[in-house]
């Protein structure tokens, strides 16, 4: 009998039928969303992970994508020390083969991959279909160890609070870019404070803007450097990701085709998120390296609202180029309270240790401090 399906890496000559998955596999729900990668599918791998592994499985007899999996290695700190990690993503199935015997083959693959590895993986809290397979217990399928929840926080842009204003303008703290002369400093700055974090990506600010995929689109100027004096206390960046990863609203659902035009009309008025129609995508920013000595919430406000109001709808220069900044925290994070400042919405993720091996998590500190960052998921 005729083989009808083969289990491969993913190749340049696949990138016709990634989209094609992609645009076939939104997710449901009453916003439907797609999370694409135009216009290469690999350019948005390659900044989740620094050595990419995508597996795609090929129906032989319709030579067309049924699925596909990423579950590629990066840096990160994981009890103080730089490790190589997998981290998997990218799962989707396309309808036609949804139901069938499609996971198991994939999960085969992803055991043979594996074997003793663990790794991590982000899982929506509403995304109930995946988070009832993960706990399903199905044959091949690894175990889901729950590691901390992500809040992803969606604070809208709009004209600054004077508070705000002033206490970005008051501050006792000395906020500014970086600049080329700074990079030797924030990388000692980054050595000694990334790893007190479990699971901190590993960042080589010299590697910015070389052309180094995994900082795509990245300039040393995205970063904001924040002094007390002479003493650097935090590092944070703006990452615009749109020429390599979008998030497209394909339609609305029930009360939001509604509720889509109140809320653009309060946006008009007070700033806000602007749901676009149908088919246009999402204009945000992505924070990230959120990297606060000792964790002082008060040294993160002024940075925060330094950044806000950076690219608040104030600025001529900026205004209406983005709608939100998004901001990834842990809600036991010490900085999390500083968001609540803001007008903003939240989305909790589920962070998983997948592993077919014994429980990797008694292996782990429980003192250092999650951080899942938003900008590489």
């Amino acid at each position: 009998m005729a083989i009808r399906f083969e289990i491969r890496p993913a190749v340049e000559e696949d990138l016709g039928a990634l989209h094609a998955l992609i645009k076939d596999t939104p997710q449901a729900g009453e916003i439907c969303l797609n999370f694409e990668r135009a216009p290469d599918f690999f350019h948005g791998t390659g900044v989740t992970t620094q050595h990419p592994e995508v597996w795609v499985m090929n129906d032989l007899k319709t030579h067309r994508l049924a699925g596909v999996f990423s579950i590629g290695h990066r840096d990160v700190y994981c009890n103080g020390t730089r490790q190589s990690i997998r981290y998997g993503n990218d799962l989707r199935i396309h309808p036609d083969y949804q139901g069938g015997r499609t996971l198991f083959r994939l999960f085969s693959q992803y055991r043979k991959i594996m074997q003793q590895d663990w790794m991590q993986t982000i899982i929506l809290s509403d995304n109930t279909q995946s988070l009832n397979t993960v706990g399903s217990g199905r044959a091949n399928l690894p175990v889901y160890f729950p590691y901390g929840t992500l809040h992803t926080h969606m604070v809208y842009l709009r004209r600054p609070r004077r508070g705000l204003r002033n206490l970005a303008r008051n501050s006792k703290y000395r906020i500014r870019r970086a600049q080329p002369g700074d990079i030797e400093r924030m990388q000692d700055y980054f050595n000694c404070e990334a790893p007190k974090r479990q699971f901190y990506p590993h960042y080589e600010f010299s590697q910015l803007e070389t052309g180094d995929g995994y900082y795509r689109d990245l300039k040393l100027s995205d970063y904001f450097l924040v002094f007390q004096e002479n003493e650097l206390l935090g590092i944070t960046g703006v990452w615009d990701q749109k020429e390599f990863k979008q998030t497209r609203v394909i339609d609305y659902q029930g009360k939001m085709k509604l509720l889509r035009h109140v809320n653009n009309m309060q946006s008009l008025f007070f700033g806000g998120l602007t749901l676009p129609s149908p088919g246009k995508t999402l204009n945000y920013l992505l924070i990230h390296t959120v990297l606060i000595k000792n964790d002082v919430p008060e040294v993160f406000e002024a940075l925060f609202a330094f950044i806000f109001n950076e690219y608040s709808a104030s600025k001529r220069s900026q205004a209406g180029k983005y709608n939100a900044l998004i901001c990834g925290l842990s809600p036991d994070d010490p900085l999390t309270p500083v968001l609540r400042h803001y007008r903003r919405q939240v989305v909790t993720s589920k962070h998983f240790i997948a592993s077919y091996g014994e429980d990797p998590r008694p292996g782990f500190d429980a003192n250092r401090q999650l951080y899942l960052e938003a900008a590489r998921l």
